[in-house]
């Protein structure tokens, strides 16, 4: 039984479906489950002019798209929030969010019967200029959103510990609680190759290694750049690299592949909007990304729910999903000639591959179905005081 008093929930995120990314797409399954147990769920992301929302037209939750007044990459002040949001039992916070992480801590201080909910996805890390933004809010927010929250969910302590949460954790240890991400089992599973996508791509008598991600500067630290340069390293001709993902440094990508001759070993597919026969083409799952912004990697547990071994790199929070059960390789981030070393050692055992590959599906179907994850969310909820 649902309690009234925490029933009518806002989840505000910085970008959801049909944008491809981490954040959206947790966001996005966590509000469709709780909406399905009865919770009344809002969604609130910034209105970015992309139309093509249809396929969420059946949704139980409400999705309220605001125009952002300033935007910059995927933060975007939204001055609007704070009215819209001043009516919910629990604001649950998708962060990082720049530019509405700050309305609503102004609203938590302003009106002190809400819960706030933290979603504590990643560290934010960038480049250049951004790389000064996001220290400077770190340094400066991050403290004082952390101790206006009620609660603050974090992927894994794994993580917690080796990020910005480091000395909030030791702060305020009892705010915090482990609920991973999850991946929708009844949609990624194991199923026969797609014949048409095989002739398509020329994959017959072909191993196929498969990258999913986003290509755009959000997204810089994917690796992608290292996984070309590990096929460069590669001397064996029974494979072949599908990337898929749409963005603005596709075309630098497709120009590395072009330099280095290698485009009859990579193919990039664009924006694919059913990745699961995908996986299923795939016999190996590879996430080459270079530093901390990548705190979990929801494609390694699609990968995984399909029985696929996955390559990918050593860092908190993703770690905790290789080393577990035995379900791949971890490789040293940016370290191509590593990468490349063992995605010929899966290439050339097969048994390795289909162990790991068991090893995973079994894991996801006990511990990462969003049916589970969803049922914890809901839970700490109600135990909100």
């Amino acid at each position: 039984m649902i309690e009234e008093k925490y029933k009518k929930i806002a989840h505000v995120t910085p970008t959801f479906p049909p944008y491809a990314g981490g954040i959206g797409n947790v966001a996005y399954y966590v509000a469709k489950g709780l909406a399905e147990s009865g919770y009344q769920i809002t969604v609130f992301t910034p209105d970015y002019g992309n139309k093509d929302d249809s396929g969420l037209a059946n949704e139980k939750f409400k999705l309220v798209k605001i125009k952002p007044l300033i935007k910059y990459g995927n933060a975007a002040l939204l001055p609007l929030l704070i009215k819209k949001l001043s009516n919910f039992d629990i604001i649950h916070l998708h962060y990082p969010f720049f530019g509405a992480a700050e309305s609503i801590y102004l609203l938590k201080k302003l009106k002190k019967g809400t819960k706030l909910v933290i979603h504590y996805h990643m560290d934010v890390v960038g480049e250049k200029l951004k790389k000064y933004l996001f220290k400077f809010h770190t340094k400066y927010f991050l403290s004082r959103i952390i101790k206006a929250a009620d609660l603050v969910i974090v992927s894994s302590f794994d993580y917690a510990l080796n990020s910005n949460l480091k000395p909030y954790l030791q702060i305020y240890g009892s705010k915090f609680i482990d609920i991973p991400h999850g991946v929708d089992t009844r949609y990624f599973k194991p199923d026969a190759k797609n014949q048409a996508l095989v002739e398509k791509y020329d994959i017959q008598n072909k191993k196929m290694v498969l990258f999913v991600g986003s290509l755009d500067s959000a997204h810089y630290f994917k690796g992608v750049n290292y996984l070309i340069k590990a096929a460069e390293i590669l001397k064996r001709d029974d494979y072949k690299i599908i990337i898929v993902g749409e963005g603005n440094l596709k075309a630098a990508y497709e120009e590395l592949v072009y330099d280095k001759d290698l485009g009859d070993k990579i193919i990039f597919t664009g924006y694919m909007k059913d990745l699961r026969q995908m996986y299923n083409l795939a016999d190996i799952f590879v996430l080459p990304s270079v530093d901390k912004s990548e705190s979990f990697g929801l494609v390694l547990i699609e990968a995984m729910a399909a029985k696929l071994p996955v390559v990918a790199s050593d860092l908190v929070g993703v770690r905790k999903l290789i080393l577990k059960k035995n379900t791949g390789i971890l490789v040293k981030p940016r370290d191509a000639a590593l990468l490349a070393k063992s995605i010929d050692n899966l290439l050339d055992d097969d048994t390795l591959r289909k162990t790991m590959g068991e090893n995973g599906y079994q894991m996801i179907n006990e511990e990462y179905s969003w049916d589970i994850i969803v049922k914890k969310i809901a839970k700490t909820y109600q135990h909100l005081k």
